[in-house]
């Protein structure tokens, strides 16, 4: 029984220790965001397409996009874990929600927030995108 419970605690430890250690950003992460951020205040784009969403979103929906990337930038320039990250992630796809109802849209909206992780070393959104993607509430 105490095997079982040392294991737990060893494993939580791990897990929580994974979570709070900084992550190693990427030295043009922030040049990149930056340059995220002028194009996306131009106009939204996602990767190198102009976007499909409805004209009556664009304006609120840039806004947003430009405010989540900004946040990143700012996260970029401390030492962020990734929870702090993810947190960051979690707000800026609730903000948007109401905005994208199409799951295409939700799709264009991830492929956004995807490359904001690529810039700044994430290679996973930990499920998030996906269940923004598909109408489901992210994990925790």
């Amino acid at each position: 029984m105490r095997h079982i419970l040392l294991t737990g605690l060893l494993v939580a430890a791990i897990g929580t220790s994974h979570a709070q250690t900084p992550v190693a950003i990427p030295p043009t992460a922030i040049s990149q965001l930056e340059r995220l951020v002028r194009q996306t205040q131009a106009e939204v784009i996602i990767g190198s397409r102009r976007s499909a969403l409805p004209p009556e979103t664009r304006p609120m929906l840039n806004k947003m996009l430009v405010q989540t990337a900004s946040e990143f930038m700012t996260l970029a320039g401390r030492k962020p874990t990734r929870k702090d990250f993810y947190k960051s992630l979690d707000t800026g796809l609730a903000r948007l929600k109401p905005l994208v109802p199409e799951v295409q849209e939700r799709q264009q909206v991830a492929e956004y927030f995807q490359d904001i992780l690529d810039i700044v070393g994430l290679d996973s959104s930990e499920g998030r995108l996906t269940a923004f993607v598909e109408g489901n509430s992210p994990r925790p």
